[in-house]
């Protein structure tokens, strides 16, 4: 009668399930990365300038880079230091697209009558080459810089710059559209509103 010698059976069956053990685990996190990377979401890169001057308003130049949708944008507008110190946050104002136009003078976004909202758009996309314009008429601080905006006195365009009756105000002293503040600057944001990545900083001064 024969006795076979069994011992060495268990181990093989071992290292054969840990081999399946670890091309499943294998599996599953090459299966999560693959999601997750699928998931995600390029923002997208392009090159923003932009010119400012007080006789005729704000140019935002699309220097190169992808091409953006405008609906997908968000443009903001905030005092650099030469205004003074810490007033990026609290000087920082949301540009109005429909207040926005192309070269034709065609508004980028128009709004609902009813709601006041934005509720679409006649331009789409923001190529490399284009260049969208604020009329310094639409520069008015109490829609153009709302949180510096002045209630103290009254803002008048005599048809070449912006005034206000009272030149010594605070806010006034904080306006683009003050002839005062030619050679400052201020910051140009353009930024993803998907996933609020900022796009591009230019850093505009200010011209007469």
């Amino acid at each position: 009668m024969k006795i076979f010698n069994e011992h060495a059976v268990s181990p093989v069956v071992g290292v054969m399930l840990m081999l399946v053990v670890v091309v499943i685990i294998a599996a599953i996190v090459s299966g999560v990365a693959g999601g997750m990377a699928k998931g995600q979401t390029k923002s997208p890169q392009a090159t923003i300038q932009g010119e400012f001057s007080v006789t005729s308003g704000l140019q935002i130049i699309h220097a190169g880079g992808d091409v953006l949708p405008t609906n997908g944008l968000v443009i903001t507008v905030a005092n650099g230091p030469a205004f003074g110190s810490n007033l990026e946050s609290y000087t920082l104002n949301t540009v109005d697209m429909a207040n926005v136009t192309n070269a034709a003078g065609t508004p980028v976004a128009f709004r609902n009558p009813t709601s006041g909202q934005i509720d679409g758009y006649n331009i789409t996309a923001f190529s490399p080459g284009d260049t969208y314009f604020v009329n310094i008429t639409n520069c008015e601080p109490t829609f153009f810089q709302k949180t510096v905006y002045s209630s103290k006195g009254t803002y008048t365009y005599d048809g070449t710059h912006w005034t206000f009756s009272k030149s010594g105000d605070s806010f006034w002293a904080l306006n683009f559209v003050n002839p005062a503040n030619i050679g400052k600057t201020f910051y140009l944001d353009v930024s993803d509103k998907a996933s609020g990545a900022l796009i591009s900083r230019s850093v505009v001064k200010i011209t007469g």
